[in-house]
């Protein structure tokens, strides 16, 4: 099973167009997951390190678009969707897809 988590901050709202785009993304790859949404504001440092800002999107602990630095408390923009808050929907297919193969035994 894939575990998908969004990470947020209530001063970005692009987490909800994040949020959308997961559920579509969901719906086309066709893959066994679950979502966990997660406010970064109630979460401790340790558990921040990683957020690219908000919102962020973890597939099986790995950030959608690969960073792995420190937590950076802004909104944060998608290269991969045109600079747009949010990641595109192709984008999260394509990384469920391959996260779903290789979940399986």
């Amino acid at each position: 099973m894939i575990a998908i988590e969004l990470l947020y901050f209530d001063r970005c709202p692009s987490w909800e167009r994040a949020w959308t785009a997961i559920g579509g993304a969901l719906a086309t790859a066709g893959v066994d997951a679950f979502v966990r949404l997660r406010n970064i504001d109630d979460l401790p440092p340790s558990d921040r390190t990683g957020f690219a800002g908000s919102p962020t999107v973890r597939i099986d602990g790995r950030d959608l678009e690969g960073y792995d630095g420190p937590a950076v408390m802004a909104c944060r923009r998608y290269q991969s969707n045109a600079g747009k808050g949010w990641p595109s929907r192709a984008d999260l297919e394509e990384r469920l897809r391959a996260a779903g193969a290789m979940d399986v035994p």
